[in-house]
């Protein structure tokens, strides 16, 4: 029955990582970018670096929150971060929004697999309330029975599960867009550039602002 359960647990983990990975954010149109421009490889680098980044939160949240994450300032100082680099991120791709896909594929940042790997995992690690998720969900399952106790094993399958919900929907976008990149006409893809710079510029405006109200 504990056997029955565990693996009950462990689909129902994973398609709450899945689900959890679909509305847009940042990493998304990081994604979105490398996949247009037909750089599998780099955008697969960057989903790679965003579940490694959501499952070490969850790591922390199993195997001991640290305090310091708890605190306001701290929290504050994460979102500014992410506002930064989504600031930076934003520039880039609304100055450089003239060229086409296929152009930017040359780029050597956006085609460059370490830096992509950097950048997802950048994206999700400033966002430490991945912690409160873990532990939510966590909850959730043993609310319904799902879950009696788990050893450190248990907890670790967990983890993975949940990481690669999260992984998968963001590999199936990858494919999905690069798929879609056939259908573009250049003065779509010239929009599509300017509509996600400046998607990456409103979400820093939201980071930077949640950040000032703590810091001020």
């Amino acid at each position: 029955m504990h056997d029955i359960k565990f693996i009950l647990s462990l689909i129902v983990i994973y398609i709450m990582g899945y689900f959890t990975a679909i509305p847009v954010g940042a990493t998304q149109i990081e994604i979105a970018k490398r996949a247009f421009a037909n750089l599998t490889s780099a955008s697969l680098m960057i989903v790679l670096g965003s579940a490694i980044s959501d499952t070490m939160y969850g790591f922390i949240a199993f195997f001991g929150i640290a305090p310091f994450l708890k605190s306001e300032t701290v929290m504050s100082v994460f979102w500014l971060l992410a506002s930064i680099i989504l600031f930076v991120l934003g520039m880039h791709t609304l100055i450089n929004y003239k060229k086409t896909f296929s152009v930017s594929a040359q780029s050597d940042i956006i085609k460059n697999l370490k830096v992509s790997f950097v950048t997802g995992f950048s994206l999700a690690v400033t966002n430490p309330m991945m912690i409160f998720w873990w532990l939510a969900v966590y909850q959730i399952q043993k609310d319904i029975g799902l879950i009696n106790g788990y050893t450190a094993l248990d907890k670790v399958c967990f983890l993975f599960a949940g990481g690669f919900g999260i992984a998968s929907y963001l590999v199936t976008l990858t494919f999905v867009l690069k798929w879609a990149k056939k259908f573009l006409s250049e003065k779509i893809e010239k929009r599509i550039n300017i509509g996600l710079g400046i998607a990456l510029l409103v979400f820093g405006l939201y980071f930077l602002v949640r950040s000032l109200r703590v810091l001020i």
